[in-house]
């Protein structure tokens, strides 16, 4: 596997997590015109609208109801303490399982890109691994642990270990080896050239390895609540769909999908907030 860094000093996501880096929307964006940045909105709601009028045109089959079907089921569910408990138990998973995931990987993806030899010894049991879905292990899981919150937990964590581990370690592996021998010149320790050469420098993988983790442990609670009943918006949409109440199916279908895009904006901004020092954040601010 390649671990040469891009002439931006960022490496190449690995494959299956190309999700864009720092530098990806660079300032050209901030050049548009006010219509092209409005076109993205129009266009999503050029597409809820053709929506509604198909299946207001009976176009559509039972199982797809319109949009204002979904909206109004949506306004019911919302205010209802079976919702707000269902969602916050999917928070706390994702929340939870996130977090262990991206200790995980920030501490191996560090670990394998210092230490060369260790990477040499581990990386393809790690290739393949990568590549097998969370959700494999369910059943292993539901046989030692039951449907409990702990299985897609424990299952999201494995979700978001591999781009965070990856990220890091295309990051470390890519650190530029003047850097390394101006460290070792200056007389840097191993923990000080850790805190002042090799975390900086990695800090813009890490951020895009935690904004890919949140995305692949939200996909996996969710499954995972959906298939095994284990407690959350997931189990929910499992019922609804299962007594053909689809318009609240969807309803929570965009809820999970609301989550990923506010999870996915808030990491985005906190990162762009405290990253503003890094060079590819600068070159976007302009």
């Amino acid at each position: 596997m390649s671990t040469q860094p891009t002439p931006t000093g960022l490496a190449p996501a690995p494959a299956g997590f190309d999700a864009p880096t720092p530098a990806a929307a660079p300032a050209r964006r901030a050049s548009r015109p006010w219509l092209l940045r409005g076109l993205p909105w129009l266009t999503t709601l050029g597409i809820l609208v053709l929506w509604e009028l198909i299946a207001r045109a009976g176009w559509l089959p039972p199982e797809v109801p319109s949009i204002s079907a979904i909206g109004a089921a949506l306004v019911e569910l919302a205010p209802t303490a079976g919702f707000v408990h269902a969602l916050m138990a999917t928070l706390e998973q994702v929340a939870v399982g996130l977090a262990g995931g991206v200790v995980a990987g920030l501490v191996l993806g560090v670990a394998l890109g210092t230490v060369p030899l260790l990477y040499r010894l581990v990386h393809y049991p790690l290739d393949f691994l990568r590549f097998v879905p969370a959700v494999v292990f369910l059943p292993l899981m539901l046989l030692l642990l039951g449907a409990t919150p702990r299985v897609s937990t424990l299952l999201g964590m494995v979700g978001a270990l591999w781009p965070m581990l990856f990220q890091t370690f295309y990051g470390v592996s890519g650190i530029n080896d003047v850097l390394r021998d101006s460290a070792r010149v200056f007389g840097l320790r191993a923990h000080q050239r850790l805190g002042h050469v090799v975390l900086p420098a990695v800090a813009p993988f890490v951020a895009t390895g935690v904004r890919l983790a949140a995305s692949h442990v939200l996909v996996v609670v969710v499954a995972v609540e959906i298939i095994a009943s284990v407690r959350g918006i997931g189990a929910d949409i499992a019922v609804y769909a299962s007594n053909a109440v689809y318009p609240s199916m969807y309803a929570l279908v965009f809820v999970v999908g609301v989550l990923g895009v506010l999870a996915n904006v808030g990491l985005l901004a906190i990162e762009r907030r405290v990253l503003g020092w890094h060079i590819s954040y600068r070159e976007e601010a302009r």
